[in-house]
């Protein structure tokens, strides 16, 4: 599972750092290569902005997907329920404490004796 998220999110990371800038630079060095017209050069940058875009989006849903399946799996804590084990915390330190004092420890038991 985490493979298939770092394996998208740096497929993603790679379309993500395509500016338009970027690619109208790439698709210029087409045009002077002959490779691409001058005339379609700037429907290709649409294009290829477009699917940068879409990538990116597409991205975002698959992020909140895993993040969504991992968060389903892992219980959470409220801060009612930490208040909640505090207070029995102390509730049986009090019990304890109250316990302590009506029973000598083996220390104060063996000390009596002497």
């Amino acid at each position: 599972m985490a493979g298939l998220i770092e394996k998208t999110m740096l497929v993603g990371l790679g379309v993500l750092t395509l500016t338009r800038d970027k690619v109208k630079q790439f698709v210029d060095k087409l045009v002077e290569e002959g490779d691409v017209k001058a005339e379609e050069a700037p429907g290709i940058v649409d294009k290829l902005v477009a699917r940068g875009e879409e990538e990116r989006e597409e991205l975002r849903k698959l992020v909140r997907q895993e993040l969504d399946k991992a968060r389903a799996n892992i219980p959470l804590v409220s801060r009612k329920d930490i208040e909640e084990l505090g207070q029995k915390i102390d509730a049986l330190a009090a019990k304890m404490d109250a316990l302590a004092g009506e029973k000598p420890t083996k220390k104060q038991a063996g000390s009596e004796r002497v």
